[in-house]
């Protein structure tokens, strides 16, 4: 049953990368929309399990702490993404995301929760990651050859897939923790408050942008991230995700975070790919789906 729940994780997060496409298409990237965005995710994941926890809302100080820790991870992984596009390669970013949401819940489990390691899964913990790095540096090199960026753009771009390598990984470790923790609540109460943060601390970080100055742009620009399509891509987004993190929450409780977040990486990049090539139609080359395969197989052996 909890790889039942996994899977059905990894197919909301391959969703989600799909809602996310839409989203990218349907409007221009500022700081306003960028922080629009975790806004409107965080609300309706707050509305979302308010109604499923039936209004019944319980809180610890564990908890508390570890949801506003949550929040104040998943926002800069999406502002910080804005600005690394703009710079640099989308493969190295996600290869950066990937690897960041694979290995930091990986060492955790076995460094802090003495989590077993088996020789099936230290080979496909290897596997995996090899195979991350091929496919990104596959399609950093299938595209467009674009004019060298300055070396100060190509720091910044380091820097900030560093930082989005362990703030992606810090996501999988507080989840982790807060499911080990003795203060634990209920996934649907855990998700209410991660999201409820997430959409207060944006819409601080909102009011803060405006009162920087040129507020009729701004809001021109906030305006436009609530038209139809930006936004039904923006729910959609966040039910994806809020319901995907609210079943890693669920596996977390039973299954070891050494198998668990590996496991959801290897899933996402096998369904990403597949909503990729038959939903959007883009082209994947052989090199492409051989990689996706290595890391189907290299999936396959956390389970052993």
């Amino acid at each position: 049953m909890d790889y039942l729940i996994l899977i059905i994780a990894v197919c909301c997060f391959a969703a989600q990368f799909a809602f996310n496409n839409v989203y990218e298409g349907s409007i221009k990237q500022t700081v306003i929309t960028a922080l629009t965005l975790p806004l409107v995710i965080g609300t309706v994941g707050t509305v979302q399990y308010l109604l499923i926890s039936g209004f019944s809302i319980e809180i610890t100080e564990g908890s508390l702490w570890l949801a506003i820790f949550m929040a104040a991870t998943f926002i800069p992984c999406y502002a910080l993404g804005i600005k690394v596009l703009e710079i640099g390669s989308l493969a190295i970013y996600s290869m950066f995301m990937m690897l960041g949401g694979m290995l930091l819940p990986y060492f955790y489990g076995i460094i802090f929760l003495n989590e077993e390691i088996t020789a099936p899964r230290a080979v496909g913990s290897i596997l995996l990651a090899t195979f991350i790095v091929l496919q990104s540096l596959i399609q950093n090199t299938s595209m467009s050859k674009e004019e060298k960026r300055p070396v100060k753009d190509r720091v910044l771009f380091l820097a900030l897939c560093i930082a989005i390598f362990f703030l992606n990984g810090m996501t999988g470790v507080i989840a982790k923790m807060h499911e080990m923790s003795a203060e634990a609540i209920s996934e649907a109460n855990f998700t209410f408050l991660s999201s409820a943060f997430t959409a207060l601390i944006s819409l601080v970080l909102i009011v803060i942008v405006f009162l920087g100055g040129g507020a009729k742009a701004k809001l021109a620009q906030f305006r436009s991230a609530l038209k139809p399509k930006p936004l039904l891509s923006m729910v959609g987004l966040g039910l994806m995700t809020n319901t995907g993190n609210f079943l890693l929450l669920k596996a977390a409780a039973n299954l070891p975070a050494s198998v668990q977040f590996p496991f959801t990486s290897g899933g996402v990049i096998l369904l990403s790919t597949l909503v990729s090539a038959f939903i959007f139609k883009d082209k994947i080359s052989k090199k492409e789906w051989l990689t996706v395969l290595g890391a189907s197989v290299a999936t396959v052996l956390f389970l052993f």
